[in-house]
């Protein structure tokens, strides 16, 4: 049966056997300088979360998977989910246990787009800096999945499960929707393979390493 994208993060990217993986939002800056020496800048694109996944040694029963579903991913419009396997789950629930059968949802947005609060957490739920969240989001007619990462230190979910505001990084694209489910084990964001990035298996009797990629969010 043909394959439909985005691939899921069950079907492909849970099952790569990775031994490095980079997870960054470089800034999409344009930088210059006056002559008394004030630096001045100005965002000029989208920050997209990009980074490289460098597969770990294989044997040959475990090569033919990943090869064959990273050859049709560089197609042209090919996506899949992507998670940083550094942090799949908040920093205090280390296995995503203590989250239990909540259903974490968007409380509220800020008048800043860099704010906002959850819901539907169990009582006093902690939320550290550097763990992520996702969900989906609607514009233009596309549903597109958002990723973030909290920037407070601490944010605690109260008696009624539900968190103050807290800051998140990319700042939230246009207006997502109150009640929004949100994702706190292996948040995601759609990618691509980079164009040129791809590097093959070199094989050493039954022994095969050197796959790797890099990625880049698609917001499409």
């Amino acid at each position: 049966m043909a394959l439909t994208y985005p691939l899921n993060r069950a079907f492909f990217f849970d099952t790569l056997l990775i031994s490095e993986i980079t997870f960054d939002l470089p800034e999409q800056l344009a930088q210059s300088r006056t002559a008394g020496g004030e630096q001045l800048t100005a965002e000029y694109a989208e920050r997209l979360w990009t980074g490289r996944v460098e597969l770990a040694p294989m044997l040959r029963h475990e090569v033919g998977n990943p090869e064959v579903l990273l050859s049709v991913l560089r197609h042209a419009g090919r996506s899949f989910d992507i998670y940083d396997r550094r942090r799949p789950y908040p920093l205090a629930d280390p296995t995503g246990t203590l989250l239990g059968t909540a259903t974490p949802t968007i409380h509220a947005v800020g008048v800043d787009p860099r704010e906002m609060a959850l819901a539907g957490l169990p009582p006093g739920y902690v939320l550290s800096g550097g763990d992520y969240l996702s969900f989906p989001y609607a514009h233009l007619s596309v549903t597109r999945q958002a990723l973030h990462r909290v920037v407070d230190y601490m944010v605690v979910a109260d008696s009624a499960g539900q968190t103050p505001m807290f800051e998140v990084t990319p700042p939230l694209r246009p207006t997502p929707a109150v009640g929004q489910g949100v994702e706190l084990r292996k948040p995601f964001c759609r990618a691509v393979v980079v164009a040129g990035s791809f590097s093959p298996n070199t094989g050493r009797g039954n022994l095969s390493e050197g796959l790797g990629f890099d990625f880049v969010q698609t917001l499409r």
